[in-house]
């Protein structure tokens, strides 16, 4: 039995056919006809009910048992695969999503902590929807994470860290900068500005949005936080963002509370494969992130 024996024994269990799994892998039909001779010697039992008046075979019990499993099989080796290169290149895939690495990293610097060991990452600044998925399927080590709800996922281990409400920011300019409160439905003749595809700020506006029945306008979706702080300073348009970004560098910005029932939680976690080997950096960087949540 070898590995590609599984990957011939997936594809013959979705096709039925040994001679359509045989094209389709450029292989003789005996290949295929042999590992499967192989699979069924080492699980001793008949994995596929052989009916030489048909084309086709059907699965036996214990083929559907092995069938069931063989997807997972397949996806720990190529998460395997994939972890272990990254350990031989001596790289660890870092997720943090730029609204939360600014202000993660304004903290540790605030309070003198040595970051020299952060070289040892290799960060990928996606949404952190996108990172989940990244995370999910193998191709990062370790993520920051922001969600619209408490973080879990049976294939990692996650641990939150903040939690944020989410604001109006506008222009001191703004008639809207001296209101104490606001309703999303007092905003709805407004332009917003906001942050694209694959952040979790925008699933909360696209929630919010459609409670009032997708009637807020979009001006602008960008990836670059400063960027829309610096357009809403010019009363070009509104943000719809958590406190948990940084506008420190940006004058001119009032942040606005929204009133309770039109009001998300913005939860920060991070999270990393339940059977993740991890390395010495990642449990400093683990051991940093403990210090400074609140």
């Amino acid at each position: 039995m070898n590995l590609k024996d599984f990957y011939y024994f997936q594809e013959l269990a979705k096709l039925n056919s040994f001679t359509a799994v045989a094209q389709s892998f450029k292989v003789s039909q005996p290949t295929i006809t042999y590992a499967v001779k192989r699979l069924e010697d080492y699980f001793n039992c008949d994995l596929f009910i052989k009916d030489p008046s048909h084309r086709s075979v059907i699965l036996t019990q214990q083929g559907q048992i092995l069938a069931q499993h063989i997807e997972h099989i397949l996806e720990e080796v190529r998460q395997s695969k994939k972890e272990i290169g990254r350990a031989n290149q001596k790289v660890i895939k870092l997720g943090f999503p730029p609204i939360i690495r600014a202000r993660i990293l304004s903290q540790l610097i605030g309070r003198g902590a040595d970051l020299s060991f952060l070289s040892a990452f290799s960060m990928v600044g996606d949404g952190s929807l996108d990172l989940l998925q990244e995370l999910v399927v193998g191709d990062l080590d370790f993520s920051l994470l922001g969600s619209l709800r408490t973080l879990d996922h049976p294939k990692l281990v996650t641990k939150e860290l903040y939690q944020r409400s989410f604001y109006i920011m506008v222009s001191e300019k703004h008639p809207l900068a001296k209101k104490k409160s606001l309703s999303f439905q007092e905003v709805l003749s407004e332009s917003f500005i906001l942050l694209d595809e694959g952040h979790t700020h925008l699933e909360a506006f696209n929630q919010l949005n459609e409670k009032y029945h997708n009637q807020a306008k979009v001006l602008l979706k960008l990836s670059e936080v400063s960027m829309i702080g610096q357009l809403v300073r010019e009363n070009l348009g509104l943000i719809f963002l958590t406190d948990f970004v940084l506008f420190s560098d940006i004058e001119g910005l009032v942040k606005i509370p929204l009133v309770p029932e039109d009001n998300f939680t913005f939860h920060v976690s991070y999270a990393y494969p339940k059977q993740a080997l991890l390395a010495d950096a990642t449990k400093q960087l683990i051991e940093l992130l403990e210090v400074v949540k609140e």
